[in-house]
C-alpha cells in the first residue's frame, strides 16, 4: 500500500482522525505512558482491567478457567463473563503487556476502537457509494467521536459490536444485490460473540432497517428472494454464536434474569431534554448515572440531514420509513416500553440509553444518503436553521440554572459552531479550500465535545494504580509459593476483583454475570452484596475456615498515606486475624496463615443437609451450619448483652436491638456509647442490619473507627474484639449525616474459641487427597465414616457440574441452600468434580453446523460457477 493510502486516504483519514483526537486529549490529561495519570475511571478502573487481567491469565497459564473459575467469587461459570466482557480481539495486546502497565495498554486499545469505528463507517459510505473522496471522512468521524462513544470511552467491551454495525448494514445492503448470505451471517455472528448485549439491541435495529429496504420502490431482485437470503442469514448467524451464547443465556436465567423491571406506558424524561445533547460537553457524572441519550454529532450532520427531508432524489415511501425509524429511536429514549425493549425488559444500571449509537448511526447514514456537496441552502432554508438556532439557543439558556450538564459557555461554542458550519454553506464549494475548512470545523466540534465531556471525570493516577498492584503483587509471592486449594482473604482491596488482578481465589467479585444464588448466599454469610457483586470483607473465625481461607492480606504499617497504600483501601477489621500466623511481612502488605482453614472437600455429618439459612441472622446461620457439619450438639456461638450505655445528645435506650435514636439537639454532635467487659479470650462479633446504613453513622470500638465495605443489603457481621479477658471495651454509634438512627439487628455474639477448635479438628479428620485438578476439574481421594458419611465441598453448587463416585455418576445435595455435598457410604471413595456450561455441547454443534453449510454452500456455488464458465 502506499503512504497515501495509508496515511491520507479517505479511509485512513477516517481511522487516524478519531484516533488521533482521543490520543491528543489523553496526552493532554497526563495518561499513562504520557504521564502519571491514568485512564482508570469507574467501571473501567473498579472491575474491566480485573477482568482483562483475567483474560491473560487464562490464555497465557489456564485456559480451563475460560470455562469455570474459583476467582469468580467462590466459584462460577467463567463463558458467560467473557460473552460480555472478554471477547474482543483487541484484548490480545494485553498479552504482551505486563499487570503493571495494563492502564497503558487499555488507553491504546481504546484509541484504536476509536479509529476503527471511523473507519468501518468509513468502508460502508465507500462502498455503497453515498459518499465520494474525504466527504466519506466528514460523515466516518461523526460516527467514531459521537456522543455515544464519548459517553462509553470507559465501556471498551461495548465498543466492538459498535464497530461492527457499520459492516454489518453493509452486507444487509448486499442481501439485495447478490445471491449470496454469508458474509452478512458471518459479521453478525461476530457482532453478537463480540457483545451479546449491544448485539440484542443490534438486532433489533437491523430487523427494522431491513423491513424499511424492503418497502424501497424498484427492488431489482424478487422481494422474497431477499427476505428467503435475510432470514437463513440471520438464523445461520446466530448458529455461528450458538457456542457461545447458549451458555451465557443460560446462566442469564440463573442471575440477571431473575431480575425484573416493573412496566408502565409512562415517559421516563422530557423528550425536549433530548436537544440539550446536541450542545457539546452534555454529559456528567450524573448522566452517567441516570441520564438522557448520547447522540451527539457535529453542526454539519444536523444541516445536511434536513436533506433526507427535502430532496426530490428519494422516493416519498423512502423518506416515511427513515422518518419513523428515526422518530421510534428517539422514543426509545424516553418512552418506558420501547426503552426495557431495547435493554432486554430491564432497566439497565448505570449507562442508560446503551443503544443510542445508532441513533447517531441513522442520523449519519440519512443524512450520507441525501446529501450532495453541491447542495447549498435557500434563503427560506438558512432563515429556517436561524430561527431554530435562536429558538434552541433560548431553551438551552433558560434550562442553564436547572441543567448541570450544561452552561453559557457550551452553549455559546455549540451556536459559534453551527453558524460558522451553516456560513460555509453559503459560499460555493472551492474543493481545495472548502472541504478542508468544513472537515477542520467539524472535527472542532467533535473535538470540544470530547474535551468538554471527559473533563467534568476524574481519574485514578497511575501512581496509586501501580502501588496497589506492586502491594498485592508482594503478597501474591508468597502465596503462590503455596501449591495447595486454597483461598485468600482480605481486610483491604484494590476492587472487589483483585483475585482476578492476581490470579488466586478470593471471595468478592464484581459483574454483570452474577448468578443470583451468590449475593443470596453471601448475604446469608453477613457479607455485603449486591445484584452484582459480593465481597467477603467481614469475615470470622468460623466462615474462614468453612470457606477454606487459608491466608489472609492484610496492610502493613509501612509507607502509611502514600498513595496506593493498602490502609486506604480498607474494607473489614479483623481483630480475630490474631489467631493466624504471620507468614510474610514485606513491602505494604502482610500475609498471615489461618490455620483453622479447611479444604475444598472434607468428610462431615449428614445433618448439614438439613441446616436452614436464616433470614439476617448471619452468625447464627454460621453457628448452625458449624454445628451441623461437625456433628455437635450445640453450636459455638451465643448472644451476649451490653452491660451499660450512655448517650451523648441522645437517648440511652435499656433494649439496644431495634432500638431508636434520636438527637436531642439536631445542631450538635449525637453518639451513643455501649459498654461491655468480655468474661473470656473469645472472639466477639456484632451484627449490623441494612436498616442501619453505614453512610448514617461511625462505628468505633475504643474510640477507633471500625472501617466497613460502603453498603450492604442485609444484615452484616462486624468483628469487635478477641483475647480480651476482664478488659472492658466501648462500642460507639456516632451519628453522622441524619437526625436518628434505628438500631436494626444491632447484637453482640460471642464465638466459643475452644469448641470452634476442637469442631474445627474433627473435620479435618478426612479431607480430600487431590490426584488432578484444574479450574473444572477436581480429582482425589477421601474416606468418609458412619459418623462423617457426607462429603461436603465449598464448590458452588450450580448446573454444569457433574460429580462422580468411584466412577458412577451420583446426583449431588445442596447445603445451605448453595454448596455441592454427596451422601456416601463409609469407606475409602475416589470422587471426581468436573464443570462444563450448561448448553455448551448444544451451542457447539449448532457452531458447527453452521459453519459446516456455509462451507458447503461456498464450494457448491463455486463448482456450479466454474461449470457455467466452461
Amino acid at each position: 500500500m502506499s503512504k497515501k493510502n495509508i496515511f491520507i486516504s479517505p479511509l485512513a483519514l477516517s481511522f487516524w482522525l478519531p484516533l488521533l483526537v482521543m490520543l491528543g486529549y489523553f496526552i493532554y490529561r497526563g495518561m499513562a505512558p504520557f504521564g502519571t495519570n491514568s485512564i482508570l475511571t469507574v467501571d473501567l478502573g473498579q472491575q474491566y482491567i480485573d477482568q482483562f487481567a483475567a483474560f491473560k491469565h487464562t490464555l497465557l497459564s489456564h485456559p480451563s478457567s475460560f470455562f469455570y473459575s474459583f476467582s469468580n467469587a467462590l466459584g462460577g461459570d467463567m463463558m458467560s463473563e467473557w460473552a460480555y466482557y472478554l471477547m474482543s480481539p483487541f484484548n490480545l495486546i494485553y498479552l504482551v503487556v505486563p499487570i503493571l502497565h495494563l492502564p497503558a495498554a487499555i488507553l491504546i486499545v481504546t484509541v484504536l476502537k476509536f479509529g476503527a469505528a471511523g473507519l468501518s463507517m468509513a468502508y460502508l459510505l465507500q462502498r455503497l457509494q453515498l459518499q465520494k473522496g474525504h466527504y466519506i471522512t466528514l460523515f466516518a468521524i461523526n460516527y467514531a467521536l459521537s456522543g455515544w462513544f464519548i459517553a462509553n470511552d470507559l465501556n471498551l467491551l461495548w465498543l466492538d459490536a459498535a464497530i461492527l454495525l457499520p459492516l454489518l448494514i453493509l452486507q444487509i445492503e448486499q442481501l439485495f444485490k447478490h445471491p449470496s448470505y454469508w458474509r452478512y451471517a458471518t459479521i453478525l455472528g461476530l457482532t453478537i460473540i463480540s457483545n451479546y448485549y449491544i448485539a440484542y439491541m443490534i438486532v433489533i435495529f437491523i430487523t427494522v432497517y431491513f423491513i424499511w429496504r424492503m418497502t424501497w420502490p424498484n427492488q431489482i431482485q424478487p422481494r422474497w428472494q431477499i427476505l428467503k437470503r435475510f432470514v437463513f442469514g440471520s438464523l445461520t448467524g446466530g448458529a455461528l454464536s450458538a457456542w457461545l451464547v447458549l451458555p451465557t443465556y443460560y446462566q442469564l436465567k440463573l442471575g440477571k434474569a431473575q431480575y425484573n423491571s416493573d412496566w408502565s406506558l409512562k415517559f421516563d424524561n422530557n423528550p425536549l431534554k433530548l436537544l440539550l445533547k446536541l450542545i457539546p460537553g452534555s454529559f456528567d457524572f450524573n448522566q452517567m448515572q441516570t441520564g438522557q441519550a448520547n447522540f451527539y454529532v457535529s453542526a454539519f450532520i444536523l444541516i445536511v440531514l434536513l436533506t433526507f427531508f427535502t430532496t426530490k432524489s428519494l422516493h416519498w415511501v423512502v423518506k416515511l420509513g427513515g422518518i419513523t425509524i428515526l422518530i421510534l429511536l428517539f422514543l426509545a429514549t424516553t418512552w418506558a416500553p420501547l426503552t426495557l425493549l431495547f435493554h432486554g425488559f430491564q432497566y439497565p444500571v448505570w449507562y442508560p440509553y446503551r443503544f443510542s449509537f445508532i441513533i447517531s448511526f441513522f442520523m449519519i447514514y440519512l443524512a450520507a444518503l441525501s446529501w450532495h456537496p453541491t447542495w447549498r441552502p435557500k434563503l427560506s432554508t438558512i432563515l429556517l436553521f436561524l430561527t431554530a438556532l435562536v429558538s434552541f439557543t433560548v431553551y438551552a439558556l433558560t434550562m442553564d440554572q436547572k441543567i448541570a450538564y450544561i452552561d453559557q459557555q457550551s452553549v455559546a461554542i455549540f451556536v459559534s459552531l453551527f453558524l460558522l458550519t451553516l456560513t460555509q454553506f453559503m459560499f460555493k464549494q472551492n474543493q481545495r479550500l472548502w472541504l478542508p475548512l468544513l472537515l477542520f470545523i467539524t472535527t472542532l466540534s467533535l473535538t470540544a465535545n470530547v474535551v468538554l465531556s471527559l473533563n467534568r471525570f476524574s481519574y485514578l493516577t497511575n501512581t496509586e494504580y501501580q502501588n496497589s498492584i506492586s502491594s498485592l503483587k508482594t503478597a501474591d509471592k508468597t502465596l503462590k509459593k503455596d501449591k495447595s486449594w486454597y483461598r485468600v482473604a482480605q481486610t483491604f482491596q484494590r476492587t472487589r476483583g483483585d483475585s482476578m488482578m492476581l490470579d488466586y481465589y478470593g471471595g468478592s467479585h464484581f459483574s454483570s454475570a452474577l448468578p443470583k444464588t451468590t449475593p443470596n448466599f453471601f448475604g446469608n454469610f453477613g457479607q455485603p452484596d449486591g445484584d452484582n457483586y459480593v465481597v467477603y470483607s467481614n469475615g470470622s473465625l468460623l466462615s474462614d475456615a468453612l470457606l477454606g481461607m487459608k491466608y489472609v492480606v492484610t496492610p502493613s504499617s509501612q509507607d502509611s498515606g502514600r498513595a496506593g497504600d493498602p490502609s486506604t483501601h480498607l474494607i473489614g477489621y479483623r481483630p480475630d486475624i490474631a489467631h493466624y500466623i504471620l507468614k510474610s511481612h514485606a513491602g505494604t502488605s502482610n500475609v498471615l496463615k489461618n490455620p483453622y482453614a479447611l479444604p475444598i472437600a472434607f468428610a462431615a455429618n449428614s445433618r448439614a443437609l438439613k441446616t436452614t439459612m436464616l433470614r439476617n441472622n448471619p452468625l447464627e446461620n454460621q453457628g448452625n451450619l458449624w454445628r451441623d457439619l461437625s456433628g455437635d450438639t450445640t453450636t459455638p456461638i451465643s448472644t451476649e448483652n451490653f452491660q451499660q450505655s450512655i448517650g451523648h445528645n441522645v437517648n440511652a435506650p435499656t433494649a439496644i436491638t431495634g432500638a431508636v435514636l434520636t438527637k436531642l439537639n439536631q445542631d450538635k454532635p449525637a453518639q451513643l456509647e455501649l459498654r461491655f467487659t468480655p468474661t473470656t479470650n473469645d472472639s466477639y462479633y456484632l451484627t449490623l442490619g441494612s436498616g442501619l446504613p453505614i453512610k448514617d453513622f461511625d462505628l468505633l470500638i475504643n474510640g477507633k473507627i471500625i472501617t466497613q465495605f460502603s453498603s450492604y443489603r442485609h444484615t452484616v457481621l462486624v468483628n469487635l474484639v478477641t483475647q480480651a479477658k476482664n478488659k472492658p471495651q466501648t462500642v460507639t454509634v456516632r451519628f453522622k449525616n441524619t437526625q436518628s438512627l434505628v438500631l436494626n439487628n444491632f447484637t453482640l455474639y460471642r464465638v466459643n474459641n475452644s469448641q470452634f477448635k476442637k469442631n474445627e479438628q474433627n473435620l479435618k479428620q478426612h479431607q480430600i487427597k487431590m490426584t488432578k485438578r484444574n479450574e473444572r476439574l477436581i480429582t482425589g481421594k477421601i474416606t468418609t465414616t458412619k459418623q462423617q458419611q457426607l462429603i461436603m465441598t465449598t464448590i458452588p453448587d450450580a448446573p454444569g457440574w457433574r460429580v462422580t463416585l468411584d466412577g458412577k455418576a451420583v446426583s449431588p445435595r445442596k447445603v445451605a441452600n448453595y454448596f455441592i455435598a454427596v451422601n456416601t457410604t463409609p469407606g475409602k471413595h475416589i470422587i471426581q468434580f468436573k464443570y462444563t456450561p450448561p448448553l455448551f455441547w448444544p451451542g457447539l454443534s449448532m457452531t458447527l453446523l453452521a459453519i459446516l453449510s456455509l462451507v458447503l454452500t461456498l464450494i457448491i456455488k463455486k463448482t456450479l460457477a466454474r461449470k457455467r464458465s466452461a
